[in-house]
């Protein structure tokens, strides 16, 4: 990603320590404290507070706020749930929902069981979003392989004794209803228009807006159609969905995109109620009103996340 996206530079960013407060961050009388005193600094700033909590801190801090009265300073703090802790619960919740689809021992052929065993349940988050990302690559192959007629790297070895890949050379029209050349051509296209990304030729929007993803995409919507009577398949799917889902909170996250950040959390919500993670749910219901009202209640502030 952090090849080919670029966006205006927003300054020189500063990071202040303010003085630590002892006692037990989970206390109401700690989180009361911290509300008050961001709230005093913000004002003798002139500006409007943003504190990010996770879960169970941002559930209390939003109940403090809530039992303040009108006019109380606490009002204009704007509180934040946290995406790092978010995103933590959601692969937990993806886990949890393809556990017994063989997915662990699918994991095991790469990495070592007792690894595994964390990474479906969340605590190893950067080696679980490797591994989910290259599950997810290969079964995008393997629809590729079904729809252009491309064999896959074992069945090429098995044939030559070698995995070396040339797409163009491998079009089998047997399995597919369109043209060989037209397909050669629209993988030679999309292989190019690759290249010329990584060099810096095109930018990612006018990538985005090239017919030929949006031609790629029609041929796996319909591939999917065609397999939707299947259960095995429809599982996958739904797999695929939930980490594009993922790949995409973790874009917003990075390129501070907050539309598509308040777009994910809202995908990400009947996930997490399947998985069975309550408190996130609720909280992250709370969380998208109250953003998606800072358009009234604090438009200045929308203005700088957007």
């Amino acid at each position: 990603m952090h090849k080919v996206m670029d966006g205006d530079y927003p300054g020189k960013s500063s990071v202040v320590f303010l003085p630590m407060i002892d006692m037990n961050p989970s206390d109401l009388t700690c989180i009361n404290f911290t509300l008050n005193f961001i709230s005093k600094q913000a004002k003798a700033q002139h500006c409007s507070p943003i504190l990010t909590f996770d879960q169970p801190l941002y559930w209390k801090a939003m109940n403090i706020i809530k039992d303040e009265p009108l006019d109380s300073p606490l009002n204009s703090v704007i509180l934040r749930l946290g995406g790092f802790h978010l995103e933590i619960i959601f692969v937990g919740g993806i886990g949890h929902l393809m556990e017994g689809s063989g997915i662990t021992k699918l994991l095991e052929t790469v990495y070592a069981p007792n690894a595994v065993t964390q990474m479906t349940s969340g605590k190893a988050i950067a080696r679980e979003l490797r591994a989910h990302f290259l599950i997810d690559t290969a079964l995008t192959s393997i629809i590729f392989s079904h729809i252009y007629g491309i064999p896959l790297p074992d069945q090429i070895e098995n044939e030559t004794g070698t995995n070396h890949i040339n797409p163009a050379n491998y079009i089998n029209t047997d399995i597919t209803d369109i043209n060989a050349e037209d397909l050669s051509g629209e993988l030679h296209d999309a292989d190019s228009m690759l290249d010329e990304l990584l060099k810096g030729d095109i930018s990612v929007e006018k990538a985005c807006e090239n017919v030929l993803l949006d031609q790629i995409k029609s041929s796996i919507d319909n591939f999917r159609v065609s397999h939707k009577s299947f259960r095995t398949s429809q599982l996958w799917f739904q797999y695929m969905d939930m980490i594009d889902i993922l790949r995409r909170f973790i874009k917003a996250e990075r390129t501070g995109n907050w539309n598509l950040h308040l777009q994910t959390v809202k995908d990400i919500l009947p996930y997490l109620a399947a998985s069975g993670h309550n408190l996130y749910v609720k909280s992250s219901r709370v969380y998208l009103q109250q953003m998606q009202n800072l358009k009234t209640t604090h438009p200045d502030v929308l203005a700088f996340l957007q």
